[in-house]
C-alpha cells in the first residue's frame, strides 16, 4: 500500500525533481504551491510505479492529485491502481483534485461512476513568456506607458535576484505592503503570511525569486518556479504608491528568469474583480482549466440500505437495537479468527458505539454496505459488500453469531446478497476469499460461487452475471 509522508528534508529533492519536469501547466503541481499552502492542503507524497502520488486533505476529505511521472518508463495506470487500492483499504472516497484537462478523459473512461466539477474562478491565466518579457505590439501599449511612468518617477530603480542577505529588507517590505483590492480581512492576512513565510525560507534553490529595489529598499517582489515548459508564478506583490511598479516587475521577472520557458502561469483570480481585470489586461494566451473528479462506487445509486427478504430471513440495515448483539459479534475473537480484519489495528479500545458507527460511516461514504441478518426480528449475524474496486467489482463477507451455524442461514443470506449486488446494484463481479483451513467457509462459498484460484493462504471465489 502507498506509504505517504509530509514533504521534508528527506524527500524534498525528489519532489522538486518530479515537479521540475511536470508538464501539466497547473500551479497545484508545483513545490511552491505545496509549501505555501501546506497548512491548508496538508500535502503528503508517496512514490510508486515511477510516479509521485500526492495526497491532500482539505474541506473534510482526502483528495489526490493526478499522478506525476518522475522516472523514465513511469506507469500512470499502475499509480492509479495503487490510489484505488489505498482508498479501498482505508474506506475513503476516491477524489482527484485539480486534474489537468488532457487527463480528464482517461479518468472518465476508466471509471464506471464518475462526476466532474470545474469553476471559472479556478481557471489559471497562461501567458506567452516572450509577451511578458517584451510587451511588444499595440496590445501592450498600456503596460509600456506604465513602465515609462515608473522609470521616470523612480529613475534609480533596479531589478535584482533575491538572496538570503535580503531577508531584513524583505521583511520591511511586507510590513509596508497592503492590498489595494477587495481582498481584506482574515483571507488577505492569511495569504500574505503564507507568501511571507515562503519567501523567508532559507532554502529557495528550487525557486526563481527577485525584487525591484529603489533607494535601497525593496518595493516589489516576485517568486516563481519552472515546471516543464511553464513558469508558475506563486508570488507577485508590490507597493502601490509606486505607479507602474507592477508591469515593470512583471517584465523584469520574465526577462530575468523565463528565457527558454514557453509559458508563464499567473494562477487564478479566485473571483477577485481587481485581479481579474489586471490579469486580463496582460492578455493571456489561454485559460488553463482544471477539474475535480469524484469517483463513486455503485452504492451511490442507493439513498438508503434496501431491505432484502428471503424465505426465512430479513436482511436490513443495522440499527440501535442491534448494538449489544452486534458488539458481541465484532468482539468475539474466536468467531472472528478467520474474518481477516482485527479491529484493534484501528481502535484498540472501542466504546459501545464504535462498531455501529463504523457501518454508518462506511455507507455514508458509499465505500461499504452492511446488512444485519435477521430471523423473527433477532440478529443472527451480518453480510456485507465492501472493497468496491471502481470497475464493477466488490467483495462479499459474512459472519454469524455463535450457535447460529448449521441451519443454512449463511447460505441463504449469501445467495440473496449476491443476487442483489449483481442484479440490483449492477455489479459485474463479486469476489470472496477464505483461509485454506476455514473448511466451513470454503464449503459455503463453493455452494454459491465459482472457485477461481488459491495460494498458500487463501482460496478465491467469484460470482458473475
Amino acid at each position: 500500500m502507498l506509504d505517504f509522508s509530509p514533504i521534508n528534508a528527506r524527500n524534498i529533492d525528489r519532489v522538486c525533481r518530479a515537479y521540475r519536469y511536470c508538464d501539466y501547466r497547473i500551479s497545484d503541481y508545483s513545490l511552491g504551491m505545496k509549501l505555501m499552502w501546506k497548512t491548508y492542503l496538508h500535502p503528503e507524497v508517496a512514490f510508486t510505479n515511477g510516479c509521485m502520488v500526492v495526497r491532500n486533505h482539505f474541506k473534510g476529505a482526502v483528495r489526490f492529485d493526478y499522478p506525476v511521472p518522475c522516472e523514465e518508463g513511469s506507469d500512470l495506470p499502475g499509480a492509479l491502481r495503487e490510489i484505488e487500492h489505498y482508498c479501498m483499504e482505508k474506506y475513503i472516497p476516491l477524489i482527484f483534485y485539480a486534474v489537468p484537462p488532457e487527463h480528464l478523459g482517461e479518468l472518465v473512461f476508466r471509471y464506471r461512476c464518475v462526476r466532474t466539477e470545474s469553476s471559472v474562478f479556478d481557471d489559471e491565466y497562461i501567458y506567452q513568456s516572450e509577451d511578458l518579457s517584451l510587451f511588444r505590439g499595440k496590445h501592450y501599449a498600456g503596460q509600456r506607458n506604465h513602465i515609462h511612468q515608473f522609470q521616470n518617477a523612480c529613475p534609480g530603480a533596479v531589478w535584482k535576484v533575491l538572496t538570503p542577505e535580503d531577508r531584513p529588507r524583505l521583511r520591511r517590505f511586507f510590513e509596508r505592503f497592503s492590498y489595494n483590492s477587495p481582498k481584506k480581512g482574515r483571507e488577505a492576512a492569511s495569504e500574505l503570511k503564507r507568501a511571507t513565510d515562503l519567501l523567508m525560507k532559507k532554502n529557495l534553490s528550487w525557486a526563481c525569486a527577485g525584487y525591484m529595489e529603489y533607494e535601497g529598499e525593496i518595493i516589489a517582489v516576485s517568486l516563481g518556479e519552472i515546471c516543464g515548459d511553464t513558469m508558475i508564478l506563486h508570488i507577485e506583490k508590490a507597493l502601490h504608491e509606486y505607479e507602474g511598479v507592477y508591469p515593470a516587475t512583471v517584465q523584469a521577472f520574465a526577462a530575468c528568469f523565463c528565457k527558454g520557458v514557453r509559458f508563464i502561469n499567473r494562477e487564478e483570480d479566485t473571483g477577485d474583480e481587481g485581479l481579474r481585470r489586471s490579469k486580463v489586461q496582460y492578455r493571456p494566451k489561454f485559460m488553463q482549466r482544471k477539474y475535480d473528479v469524484y469517483v463513486r462506487t455503485e452504492l451511490a445509486a442507493w439513498d438508503r440500505i434496501p431491505t432484502i427478504s428471503t424465505e426465512r430471513l430479513t436482511l436490513s440495515a443495522l440499527h440501535e437495537g442491534d448494538r449489544a448483539e452486534y458488539n458481541r459479534l465484532c468482539l468475539d475473537d474466536e468467531r472472528n479468527r478467520y474474518w481477516g480484519y482485527d479491529y484493534r489495528s484501528d481502535c484498540p479500545e472501542p466504546d459501545e458505539d464504535y462498531f455501529l458507527e463504523v457501518t454508518r460511516q462506511d455507507f455514508q461514504s458509499r465505500t461499504a454496505v452492511n446488512w444485519g441478518i435477521r430471523a423473527g426480528g433477532r440478529l443472527l449475524g451480518e453480510v456485507l459488500l465492501y472493497d468496491f474496486d471502481y470497475h464493477g467489482g466488490a467483495q462479499v463477507g459474512i459472519r454469524l453469531l455463535g450457535g447460529k451455524e448449521g441451519q443454512g442461514f449463511a447460505g441463504e443470506a449469501l445467495a440473496a446478497v449476491l443476487h442483489q449486488g449483481l442484479y440490483g446494484l449492477g455489479l459485474s463481479v463479486i469476489y470472496a476469499k477464505c483461509y485454506r483451513e476455514n473448511t466451513r467457509s470454503s464449503k459455503l462459498l463453493s455452494g454459491h460461487m465459482q472457485k477461481v484460484g488459491e495460494d498458500d493462504t487463501f482460496i478465491y471465489f467469484e460470482s458473475r452475471i
